[in-house]
């Protein structure tokens, strides 16, 4: 009895840990080739929410989870809308929540190859009031709360290796001004862009069957037990 308990839990054991092991890996590393700023963030008549928008952004993917050969170039449309009050934290840093969309495709319009798209939520725009070491004002967009909060698809990478915990990040660079709050939502800026973007392989099939198996191996041996 105790030896059929203790193979049944170290199958459930052995399942959970090959699910452990899906640690998130760089699928996409991209910069903008534009020397101009790309990215445009509005606040609205009311200063009560801001939207962030970059269409058809000429793109360098220098990292592809794939094979397809690097670098090549990619148009990434971005749009994405607070959906929260802008908050000052220690009298320098700002940061607000968002929810939106990308695609990262071989053509315009998000048209020909889907390298890489998504949705998120729980992401937050988050910057400093005061210049980086370079003298200019930088602001990132990246997942706050991964897994659940980012979902992606692609028509390169299969459905497998885009599974949680998965994470999307833009950071903006060569900001118009520095980030400050007007009303209750940042003031509107434009910036330069540059990404990346995360995700784990979803467990083998070998893993979560073996781990199915030690769970109906401990079941077997409480109702042995009742009895």
């Amino acid at each position: 009895m105790k030896k059929l308990a203790l193979l049944a839990t170290t199958a459930a054991f052995v399942g959970l840990s090959a699910m452990a092991q899906a640690a998130p890996t760089t699928i996409i590393t991209f910069a903008q080739d534009a020397t101009a700023n790309t990215i445009t963030a509005t606040a609205n008549g009311g200063n009560t929410a801001t939207t962030l928008a970059g269409t058809n952004v000429l793109v360098t993917v220098s990292g592809y989870a794939d094979s397809t050969p690097t670098p090549f170039d990619a148009y990434l449309t971005l749009n994405a809308t607070s959906t929260g009050a802008a908050s000052l934290v220690a009298g320098t840093d700002v940061f607000q929540p968002f929810a939106g969309s990308f695609t990262i495709t071989s053509g315009l319009g998000g048209a020909g190859i889907n390298y890489l798209s998504g949705t998120f939520a729980d992401i937050a725009l988050a910057g400093s009031r005061v210049a980086g070491p370079n003298g200019g004002f930088q602001a990132s967009l990246v997942a706050s709360d991964p897994p659940g909060s980012v979902s992606f698809t692609s028509d390169q990478i299969p459905a497998s290796k885009l599974g949680d915990p998965s994470s999307i990040g833009f950071t903006f660079t060569a900001l118009s001004q520095a980030l400050g709050i007007c009303g209750s939502t940042i003031c509107s800026f434009t910036a330069s862009v540059s990404g990346n973007a995360s995700a784990s392989a979803v467990p083998a099939p070998a893993g979560l069957a073996f781990l199915g198996i030690g769970l109906l191996g401990l079941a077997a041996v409480r109702r042995k037990v009742a009895a």
